[in-house]
């Protein structure tokens, strides 16, 4: 699996991704700054007396869970609230959570304050706020109805007492009787008094569990609050490092939808996909100093250099029977670098010992002359115009065995130049006159390269990625097909130094030849060092063979332009 496409826009994006953790991370740092420690204040009630009762009935313990429930509620009403604030003379209460705990017949307090005195406070307030609430407490009975149950209580204690006494003292007496009537009169009397004792018992319970005593529905305090000592927050390390979490997934989120909503060309494989030709150069930006030179030949031995040989044996391959002669290089949009492919290209067939013509196409907007430092007065316009023959403005490069067409002057009238059977006829003188005729036309945006791609032995489209939409890729080639022209291929130039190892071939190009040639920095450094040793290497690495087999090119090609000229 190729991770190289989702790792894509991150780097691109990288600094909206930096940016948006940083602001997360130190918004919520001054956010938090100031906030002073908060404490947690607890206390747990026990409902009812079940723990205490060694044989509980399980209807007892439903019944205390079910109560937990009505007195969680019963202390986050009004009275208990109003009764804990007037109790303590509070105007306010700090947050607090009360809760039965799960399956148990114990119920929690929590108060959480800024103040651990007024948390504390709280807490103790609100237990024995609850405690008055229930039915079994002490502030449910009246003072004179206690007295009198706990007399009664003490009586009836007293009399059971008395009884089980006497019961054990007729029982103890009965071994000393001798007389069944003494004997049947004792236990009569025994039998009385365990009348009595039942008697007594069953008042006792009776009153007893009608009393604060024996109640079931009563709340008492287990686990008194304390005042808390250490704070329980905020943790403001762990919420800068969260906000800044979400920063990061946020803008990382925010990367990938730009990307999707993206509908420019990134990638080779959205080449293949939306037109299914191939991909047959890689071309980096060569940086701002060379955007309008011949980089190929200023830099022989480069990484860009080695991207153009790879380009012009990729054309050779594809030519199939028949021979590419003529070449036009277009773009879908402007400032695709469209120029400059077909400028540096034209060098590097150049220095495979090939004859080149390279013809500035673009009449609206000609930049080649400005690529090779050439004049500009008459050419390929003139051409069209019927003005003048395409050897009458041709002009040889000082630099190697390039001839160059330029565009002429600027003409007006483009309706009645650009007619097709004027660009067939100027086409076909070009085609005898070099191995290799490479047309640099206008952008697709206009109808120029349109009309001459039925004319030309192949088609290169160059695409900036990033740049060029798809729609305009799609519609372009949609045209060329249309009008019968052969696309051999798509550049991908100007790709951005930051992620040309995404890219294809550059993935397995050295990184010796990288910083030696290209510049240590990426951005196309160029010295005189640089100049000396590059083209020693060239030199070097051509031999005396090839020197020899440029000049006899050379030396012919200007034989058979004479003659031409003669003529």
């Amino acid at each position: 699996m190729d991770l190289w496409p989702y790792i894509v826009p991150l780097r691109k994006w990288w600094f909206l991704i930096v940016v948006a953790t940083l602001l997360a991370a130190v918004s919520s740092f001054l956010a938090i700054r100031n906030q002073p420690p908060v404490y947690n204040a607890r206390t747990t009630l026990l409902i009812g007396r079940t723990i205490f009762d060694p044989n509980p009935s399980s209807n007892e313990i439903y019944l205390n869970q079910q109560l937990g429930n009505l007195y969680s509620d019963i202390a986050n009403r009004e009275p208990v609230r109003d009764a804990t604030m007037k109790a303590l003379g509070l105007t306010w209460l700090p947050q607090y959570v009360v809760r039965p705990m799960a399956n148990s017949q114990f119920i929690e307090i929590i108060v959480t304050d800024s103040d651990p005195q007024r948390a504390f406070r709280v807490a103790d307030e609100l237990a024995r706020q609850l405690v008055n609430l229930s039915p079994g407490s002490s502030q449910s009975e009246g003072q004179a109805r206690r007295e009198f149950v706990q007399a009664q209580l003490d009586e009836f204690q007293k009399n059971i007492v008395d009884t089980e006494n006497q019961i054990a003292q007729k029982q103890a007496s009965l071994g000393s009787l001798t007389s069944a009537h003494d004997i049947a009169q004792a236990q009569d009397q025994i039998q009385t008094l365990q009348t009595k004792l039942n008697l007594l018992q069953t008042n006792y319970t009776t009153l007893l569990a009608s009393s604060q005593g024996g109640a079931t529905n009563i709340l008492q305090v287990i686990e008194p609050a304390s005042v808390p000592t250490k704070p329980v927050g905020p943790s403001k390390l762990l919420i800068v490092l969260i906000a800044a979490a979400i920063g990061l997934v946020t803008s990382s989120g925010t990367a990938y939808l730009l990307e999707m909503l993206d509908d420019t060309i990134k990638t080779p494989e959205d080449v293949t996909r939306l037109l299914g030709l191939p991909v047959v150069g890689y071309f980096a930006e060569a940086g701002k100093k060379f955007e309008e030179s011949p980089y190929v030949a200023l830099h022989p031995r480069s990484v860009l250099a080695e991207a153009y040989r790879s380009l012009r044996a990729s054309l050779e391959a594809d030519k199939g029977s028949q021979p590419m002669k003529v070449l036009l290089v277009t773009s879908p949009d402007a400032a695709d670098g469209k120029t400059s492919v077909a400028v540096n290209l034209a060098v590097s067939i150049m220095h495979s010992g090939k004859k080149v013509l390279l013809v500035d196409a673009d009449i609206r907007k000609p930049n080649i002359h400005k690529y090779l430092n050439v004049e500009n007065n008459k050419g390929f316009g003139e051409v069209l115009n019927g003005e003048l023959d395409v050897r009458a403005v041709m002009q040889r490069w000082d630099k190697g065995d390039l001839y160059v067409v330029t565009a002429g002057r600027r003409l007006d009238v483009l309706d009645e130049l650009l007619l097709p059977e004027k660009i067939e006829r100027a086409l076909n003188d070009l085609r005898y006159l070099a191995d290799v005729v490479i047309l640099d036309s206008s952008p697709f945006i206009v109808s120029d390269a349109m009309t001459m791609a039925p004319f030309v032995d192949g088609v290169l489209v160059v695409i900036r990625p990033g740049h060029t939409h798809r729609k305009m890729v799609k519609l372009m080639a949609e045209r060329i097909n249309r009008m019968g022209g052969n696309i051999l291929g798509v550049a991908l130039n100007r790709i951005p130094l930051s992620q040309i190892g995404f890219y294809g071939e550059y993935r397995h190009y050295s990184p010796y030849y990288f910083s030696k040639y290209y510049g240590e920095n990426g951005n196309g450094v160029d010295n005189n060092h640089h100049k000396e040793e590059a083209a020693k290497i060239r030199i070097a690495s051509e031999g005396s063979s090839g020197r020899r087999r440029r000049n006899n090119i050379r030396q012919k090609s200007d034989q058979e332009l004479s003659e031409k000229e003669g003529e």
